[in-house]
């Protein structure tokens, strides 16, 4: 286990999980993860903004972000809910289909010809748990095989994921200050 960000970073079979506590209590830390007012804010990496976000919060809704870098290059993020327990679990899917034409050929070459943009997709699972005073969020990111996990994290998912938690930490601050 690595830890980056200070997030602990995990690979497993097919996964990657990424576990951070955040001081906070567990229905804020899910209000800021699930409410685009505030998603806006922390999701992606430094140097983004979220010009776009929405979220149709309840199983088989969707969610669309819309990540723009300081180059005006464009990173959308989208999928479904496919459960959903608040406060506790919520269980999503992450379409890659939507990703622009030159990530997916950049992938697509590292992974091999049998990739099917059409369809390739992440499931995410990400657990609110009570940690004392405290809430520890646990992602877990799984993919359809090790190989497509491999490529997606060694172009720096992991980095950007818990820079994005750092954000997080950041919203959640601004919010316990009000």
């Amino acid at each position: 286990m690595a830890q980056i960000n200070n997030a602990d970073v995990e690979i497993q079979d097919r996964e990657l999980v990424i576990t951070r506590v955040f001081d906070a209590p567990r229905e804020l830390v899910y209000k800021v993860w699930t409410d685009p007012e505030h998603v806006k804010n922390w999701w992606g990496p430094r140097g983004v903004t979220n010009p776009v976000c929405e979220i149709d919060l309840r199983p088989g809704g969707s969610y669309f972000y819309l990540m723009v870098s300081s180059k005006g290059h464009e990173y959308p993020a989208t999928g479904k809910f496919i459960e959903i327990v608040k406060n506790k679990k919520l269980v999503y899917t992450e379409d890659m289909f939507a990703h622009q034409e030159k990530w997916k050929s950049h992938i697509g070459n590292l992974v091999g010809p049998d990739v099917d943009f059409s369809t390739l997709q992440m499931i995410n699972t990400v657990k609110f748990e009570d940690h004392g005073k405290q809430t520890k969020l646990t992602i877990t990111a799984r993919f359809g095989s090790n190989e497509l996990r491999d490529v997606i994290v060694n172009g720096g998912m992991a980095g950007g994921a818990t820079e994005s938690l750092e954000k997080f930490a950041e919203e959640l601050a601004r919010i316990n200050k009000n």
